[in-house]
């Protein structure tokens, strides 16, 4: 099974305090962030499943942040953010992501899924009906609503992870988007 998360940020004790209604679970306690994390994560994605990361890892060194990633259930692929930029220098963090990219799409039950770390207004195929998949802006508004572009950061679903499959049916309920519909 595939899933879909963003903007981690396992080790950022400030995330808590600028995000205090989705992370206030975690008692303002980074270690139990970090812990409760994997703990939720590894209760619903096992081995064999594949999770899509639309960046901001870790707000650590990369060795720390390999020891969280090496203790997640399932293979990754890592959409990368702009937290991220210091990590992927390190060939450990590299090591573990099937693959990193910048902008990636996949095709989800013939649907085409547009993942890029920040919500951008014009993807390919958009006036199609493809989606576009975001993090970064943890659960804010990104001038897209009710169209089919989704944050899946775990700020904006609740969840640490959720069903690929699940996320490109929410967001076929959106408008399809026309080229150059500014302020639309």
């Amino acid at each position: 099974m595939d899933f879909i998360t963003s903007d981690i940020h396992f080790g950022h004790k400030n995330i808590m305090s600028f995000c205090p209604v989705t992370r206030a679970r975690f008692n303002d306690d980074v270690d139990y962030m970090n812990e409760e994390i994997i703990r939720e994560w590894n209760a619903v994605v096992s081995v064999r499943d594949h999770t899509y990361i639309l960046g901001d890892v870790a707000f650590c060194n990369a060795e720390i942040a390999v020891k969280f990633m090496k203790r997640l259930n399932g293979s990754k692929t890592l959409i990368k953010g702009n937290h991220d930029s210091k990590l992927v220098k390190s060939k450990e963090f590299e090591d573990c992501f099937v693959n990193m990219y910048d902008y990636f799409t996949v095709n989800v039950n013939g649907t085409k899924v547009v993942m890029f770390h920040y919500p951008i207004s014009e993807w390919d195929q958009m006036h199609r009906g493809s989606v576009h998949f975001h993090g970064h802006v943890h659960g804010g508004k990104s001038g897209l609503e009710g169209s089919r572009t989704l944050d899946v950061g775990m700020d904006a679903t609740g969840r640490v992870v959720v069903p690929l499959n699940e996320m490109v049916t929410k967001a076929l309920t959106g408008s399809i988007r026309q080229h150059h519909q500014l302020g639309a």
